[in-house]
C-alpha cells in the first residue's frame, strides 16, 4: 500500500515539474531579466569618460561639452562651459564654437538655469567666432584662393566667405573695384549673388557716391550681378555731369540705355520713380523690422554696413533716387522740389533735431536756386498736402533760417493773392511739432517787421503761440465719460501711461478740447454719448484741423446695447476718414488696464515718422510761446 501511494507521489510530481517546464525543456533557452540600474551604470560610465576628456583642456573641453548637451548632462555642461568663461583666447573660444557648433550653442544658451558664467562664456564663444569668421585676412586669403583653379581650394574659399555675411560683401567689393582678372571677378561676383541682395545695395552705393576711379568698375560689377537694380544708376551714370568717360561709356553701352535716350527721358523716368519710393517711404510702418544700410567708406573706394529699421532703408532709397536726379544737373522745378524733399526727409528722419546753422548752411550749398523763401513756400504747400512730415518740418526749418538771417521778405506773412501765407497756413497743420515751428518762425519775422501782427491770418498764429504758451509737461488725451468712477478708473490708467487727461461729458466739448489743441495723442470714449452717435463723434473731430490724426478709441461695457456695439464696429472699418497715414478707429472692451490700449498705440507708432514731442521740446515751445505773447502784449 505504502508502495503505491509512493509511485503516486512521485507521478504526481514529475507531472508538476514538466508543467512548469524545466531547465532546457519546451523553452527556447533561460531567459534573461533586465537590470533596471544597468542603462543609468552605463550613461554614468559615458558621462566619466566625457568628463575626463573635458579635464584635457582645449578643443578636448569643447567637444566634450558638445557631447554631454547632446545625452543631457545638463549639470555637466554648465559645470565644463564655466571653466570656458576664463579662457581668455580668442582662438581657442573661436574653436571651441565651432567644435560646440552653433544648434548646441544656442540649444544650451536658452536654458533657464545657466548660470551667469556659462552665458559668459557662450557669448564669448559667440563673439571669437564671428569674429574669426569676418577676419579681413582670412576673407582676403579666400578671395585670393579663387583666383586659382583648384576645385578643393575653391570650395573652401567659398564656405569661407558664405560664412563671413556682410564682412565678405565689404571684402569682395573692395577687391573687384580694385581690379581683378575676368575670371576671379566672375566668381566673386557669384559669391555675391548667393549672399543675397546685399551685394547689388553695395555696389550701388559705390557707383553713385564712390570715388571717381572706381565708380565704373563698381557700376560694371553692378550691371553683370542685378541688371534691374542697376537701371537707375546706369541712366544717371551715362547723362551725369560728373560721370567719368569709362563711367558714361560702360552707362551707355548697357541694354538699358537705347539709342536717342537723352537728357529729358532720363529726368521723367527717374523722377517718376523718385516718386515712387517717396510714397512707399511714406507708407513703411515705423516698427523695428530690421534691415541693413550700406554707405562708401571715408575715402570713398570701398563700403561698410550699418545695422538699421526697414523704415530707414525705404527712406534712404528715396535720397539715393534724388542724388540720381542731381547728377543730371539742372531740373525742372518741380522735379527739384521733389528731389529736395526727399533730401530733407531723409535728413530729419536720421536727426529729428536736424538743423543747426552749420546743417543748414550744407542743404544752402547743394541747393542754391531752390532754398529762396518763395521757392520753400511752394515747396511747403506741396508737402502739406502729401502729408510729407519730415520734408515740412525741414522745410520750415529752412524758412526759420532764413527769417534769422533777415532774407526773408513779406511773402512770409502775406500768400501771393493777397490771402494765408503757407508759412501761416502751417500754424493749423494737425502736427503739433510742424505747427509750433511754424509759428515761432513767423513770430520771429513779426518781432524783425513793422506791421506787426497786421497780415492775414495772424490771429491764428496768436492762437497756436497761446496753445504753445499752455502746453504741459506730459502729452494730453482727452477722455468723453459722464460716469465719475468709471470716469477715474480711466483717468488712473492713461495717467499710468504718462499722459495728463482732459475729461469731458459731450461731443461738443470734445470739440472744443481740441481746438485749443496742444499735444494731443488721443481721444477715448464711451459708446453712449448724450449729444452724438459714435460715427458723429469721428465726424467733428476730424472735420477739425487738429484732430485729422487723432487715434480714438470707444470702449465698451454693460450698459452698451447689442445695436450700439454694431454700429460703432461698423465705425472701426469706415473708410470715410482713413488714410494710409490716419490712425483708425478702435473699440475696445472697457480697459482695465494699459494693456488694453496696446493695439492701438501700436498702430500709432507704426504710421509716425517722427519721435513725439518730448518733454524737453514741450518745455521750450512753451517758454517760446509765453515770451511771443509777452513781447506781443
Amino acid at each position: 500500500m505504502r508502495f503505491h501511494v509512493l509511485i503516486i507521489a512521485v507521478s504526481l510530481a514529475s507531472v508538476a515539474f514538466l508543467a512548469a517546464g524545466a531547465p532546457g525543456q519546451f523553452d527556447d533557452g533561460p531567459s534573461e531579466a533586465s537590470d533596471p540600474t544597468e542603462a543609468p551604470a552605463k550613461t554614468d560610465e559615458l558621462v566619466r569618460q566625457l568628463e575626463s576628456t573635458a579635464a584635457r583642456g582645449g578643443i578636448y573641453r569643447a567637444e566634450a561639452i558638445g557631447s554631454l548637451a547632446r545625452i543631457g548632462a545638463w549639470p555637466e555642461v554648465e559645470h565644463w562651459l564655466a571653466k570656458i568663461d576664463g579662457v581668455g583666447d580668442s582662438t581657442q573660444l573661436a574653436q571651441a564654437a565651432d567644435a560646440i557648433g552653433n544648434e548646441l550653442l544656442l540649444r544650451i544658451s536658452l536654458r533657464s538655469d545657466l548660470s551667469d558664467a556659462s552665458r559668459s562664456a557662450i557669448k564669448k564663444m559667440t563673439a571669437a567666432a564671428k569674429a574669426n569668421q569676418q577676419s579681413p585676412e582670412r576673407l582676403r586669403a579666400a578671395i585670393d584662393q579663387l583666383a586659382g583653379d583648384a576645385i578643393d581650394a575653391n570650395l573652401g574659399a567659398n564656405r569661407t566667405l558664405m560664412a563671413g555675411g556682410n564682412a565678405s560683401i565689404e571684402a569682395i567689393v573692395s577687391a573687384i573695384t580694385g581690379g581683378v582678372g575676368a575670371g576671379h571677378r566672375a566668381k566673386l561676383l557669384g559669391v555675391l549673388k548667393a549672399l543675397g541682395d546685399g551685394g547689388a545695395q553695395a555696389l550701388n552705393q559705390l557707383a553713385l557716391y564712390g570715388a571717381p576711379s572706381v565708380r565704373a568698375s563698381a557700376l560694371d560689377a553692378l550691371r553683370v550681378l542685378d541688371p534691374a537694380a542697376a537701371t537707375d544708376t546706369l541712366i544717371a551714370s551715362a547723362l551725369a555731369t560728373d560721370a567719368t568717360a569709362e563711367e558714361a561709356q560702360v552707362a551707355r553701352r548697357s541694354s538699358v540705355f537705347p539709342p536717342g535716350f537723352e537728357k529729358p527721358d532720363a529726368i521723367a523716368v527717374l523722377a517718376d520713380r523718385l516718386n515712387t519710393l517717396r510714397s512707399v517711404a511714406m507708407r513703411t510702418p515705423n516698427d523695428l523690422s530690421p534691415a541693413v544700410l550700406w554707405s562708401v567708406n571715408d575715402d570713398r573706394t570701398g563700403v561698410q554696413f550699418n545695422r538699421s529699421t526697414e523704415i530707414f532703408r525705404r527712406y534712404r532709397e528715396a535720397y539715393d533716387a534724388a542724388q540720381r536726379l542731381r547728377r543730371l544737373g539742372s531740373l525742372p522745378p518741380a522735379v527739384g522740389r521733389s528731389v529736395l524733399a526727399a533730401d530733407l526727409a531723409y535728413r530729419v528722419m536720421v536727426d529729428v533735431n536736424w538743423g543747426d546753422p552749420d546743417q543748414v548752411k550744407q542743404v544752402r550749398q547743394l541747393y542754391r536756386d531752390q532754398v529762396d523763401p518763395p521757392s520753400l513756400l511752394v515747396a511747403l504747400a506741396e508737402l502739406r498736402s502729401r502729408n510729407d512730415i519730415p520734408a515740412s518740418v525741414g522745410i520750415v526749418r529752412l524758412l526759420s533760417d532764413s527769417i534769422a538771417s533777415g532774407n526773408a521778405g513779406s511773402d512770409l506773412l502775406v500768400g501771393r493773392d493777397g490771402g494765408f501765407s503757407e508759412l501761416v497756413e502751417a500754424v493749423r497743420d494737425p502736427q503739433p511739432r510742424i505747427r509750433y515751428e511754424a509759428a515761432d518762425g513767423l513770430w520771429q519775422a513779426v518781432s524783425r517787421s513793422e506791421r506787426g501782427f497786421a497780415f492775414p491770418g495772424a490771429s491764428y498764429v496768436r492762437k497756436t503761440l497761446a496753445e504753445m504758451a499752455s502746453l504741459d509737461s506730459s502729452p494730453l488725451v482727452i477722455l468723453l465719460e459722464t460716469r465719475p468712477v468709471i470716469a477715474l478708473r480711466q483717468e488712473s490708467i492713461l495717467n499710468q501711461m504718462g499722459y495728463v487727461v482732459e475729461r469731458v461729458t459731450s461731443a461738443i466739448e470734445v470739440e472744443r478740447a481740441i481746438e485749443r489743441g496742444g499735444d494731443l495723442r488721443m481721444v477715448v470714449s464711451k459708446i453712449r454719448i448724450a449729444d452724438a452717435a459714435p460715427a458723429e463723434l469721428v465726424d467733428r473731430v476730424r472735420r477739425q484741423p487738429k484732430g485729422k490724426r487723432i487715434p480714438i478709441v470707444f470702449y465698451s461695457d454693460a450698459e452698451t446695447s447689442e445695436k450700439s456695439l454694431r454700429r460703432t464696429e461698423l465705425e472701426t472699418t469706415s473708410n470715410r476718414w482713413i488714410s494710409n497715414d490716419t490712425p483708425a478707429v478702435y473699440l475696445v472692451p472697457l480697459p482695465g488696464s494699459p494693456a488694453a490700449l496696446t493695439d492701438v498705440l501700436f498702430e500709432v507708432e507704426s504710421k509716425r515718422r517722427l519721435p513725439p514731442l518730448s518733454v524737453g521740446e514741450r518745455a521750450r515751445f512753451r517758454m517760446t510761446g509765453a515770451a511771443a505773447l509777452q513781447g506781443d502784449s
